[in-house]
């Protein structure tokens, strides 16, 4: 083939397989790269400082051809307002704000800086699989490439190892605090004066001194004891355990949780269902911390017993005339029909004691109705509190003539026996 030809040829395909490639780049081209680029300086001129900087940080890295005129002098751009703003959002303690900032401005040693400090406040399984990922991206050679012009501008960098390493003692570290909150929160004392309270609810409804003593009785519980469901909170420190166990990518670690786990629900809830069975809300706790653990783990026929158990507790109360218990320990053994007959009898019971004292009432109605409907009774209280008003005047005057001190209306009615 003439070389001619041939050279043609050559250059044909290649420009055909470059327009290919360009054709088939998802990412940013040339042309938009230069308009975030214009978009930036537009933004800076007015004086919009946070959409300069994130136009200038969107006018870097690659741009589906060899090179992007844009991205160095971007940088040299970004890099003082990522500073400026970074270091502001910090000082007011928005972290994530300042991260971000610090973060558009190529300046990421800051950046890691407060990143960290978000994780810690977090404090979870979701927080440590996300800085996992963030400092194990900053190692990768692809980091350096795609952040290649920020680099040239704000100087070498390199993850300081401390990061990783409090990053990968996390899930251990997680599992120790969350075992110390359920452990704190796991009181005994709480459980045995929660069961006095509640055995201590008066049963008649119409008792209202009764009712007084149980309301400044819960409010004086609530005083001591802020959290008012401990258990719930011992529940979801139990429940964060188990969630570091499984995400901290350590099958050791995953291995020894689940058996701390499983020992700890059965410890909890056996505890309430044979010693604390006398508030039925603690058995209901007891279910809870169960289901902890997920149909999967077989707890459906402990579940059962405690139905059972709360069903037959409900039974007793009910033969005591503890009908508002009763209706409680019914609702924890999932029996709304028997809970609502409970709640009616209580309300039947205290209609009957209350009876007398409705019937009471409504002949004294009748009979001041009678009364004031009666003109000649109605004119003779009138004349009665004339004449009263007139001696109380007399005294006064009396008074004021001989130098008496002048008394009140209110005296002068009991020295006139009114």
């Amino acid at each position: 083939m003439n070389s001619r030809y041939l050279a043609t040829a050559v250059l044909v395909t290649t420009s055909l397989l470059a327009g290919a490639a360009f054709a088939d780049c998802a990412g940013d081209g040339v042309a938009d790269k230069k308009r975030s680029y214009q978009q930036a300086q537009n933004f800076e001129h007015e004086g919009k400082k946070e959409q300069a900087l994130f136009a200038y940080h969107a006018a870097q890295g690659y741009a589906c051809e060899p090179n992007n005129p844009y991205e160095m002098d971007a940088a040299r751009r970004a890099a003082p307002l990522g500073l400026e703003l970074g270091q502001a959002a910090e000082k007011k303690g928005d972290l994530v704000r300042a991260f971000q900032l610090y973060e558009a401005g190529g300046h990421f040693a800051h950046a890691d800086r407060v990143f960290i400090v978000t994780i810690r406040a977090e404090d979870s399984p979701q927080a440590y699989q996300r800085a996992l990922e963030h400092y194990r991206n900053r190692e990768g050679g692809a980091f350096v490439s795609n952040n290649a012009a920020a680099l040239k501008v704000t100087g070498n960098y390199k993850v300081d190892p401390k990061y990783m390493a409090e990053v990968m003692a996390m899930p251990k570290n997680g599992v120790e605090r969350a075992a110390e909150k359920e452990k704190a929160a796991f009181n005994e004392q709480f459980l045995r004066e929660y069961v006095q309270l509640i055995q201590s609810q008066p049963d008649d409804p119409s008792d209202f001194a009764a009712l007084q003593r149980a309301g400044d009785a819960h409010t004086a519980f609530a005083s001591k004891w802020p959290d008012q469901d401990p258990m719930k909170t011992s529940r979801d420190a139990i429940q964060s355990m188990r969630m570091w166990g499984l995400n901290g990518n350590d099958e050791a670690l995953a291995k020894s949780v689940d058996g701390r786990v499983k020992s700890l629900v059965e410890q909890r809830a056996s505890l309430l269902r044979d010693k604390f069975f006398n508030a039925p809300k603690l058995l209901g706790d007891a279910m809870d911390f169960y289901r902890v653990l997920g149909s999967e783990a077989g707890v459906g026929g402990k579940i059962k017993a405690i139905r059972s158990q709360a069903k037959q507790l409900a039974a007793d109360a009910d033969a005591k005339q503890r009908y508002g218990l009763a209706a409680e320990y019914y609702s924890v053994a999932g029996d709304s029909d028997a809970a609502e007959a409970s709640r009616q009898k209580q309300q039947q019971l205290a209609m009957t004691k209350m009876q007398p004292s409705i019937d009471a009432a409504q002949k004294q109605a009748e009979e001041l109705q009678k009364q004031f409907s009666d003109p000649k009774a109605v004119e003779a209280m009138r004349k009665q509190a004339e004449a009263a008003q007139a001696a109380i005047q007399a005294q006064q005057k009396k008074q004021q003539k001989s130098g008496d001190k002048k008394k009140s209306a209110e005296e002068l009615e009991k020295e006139l026996g009114m």
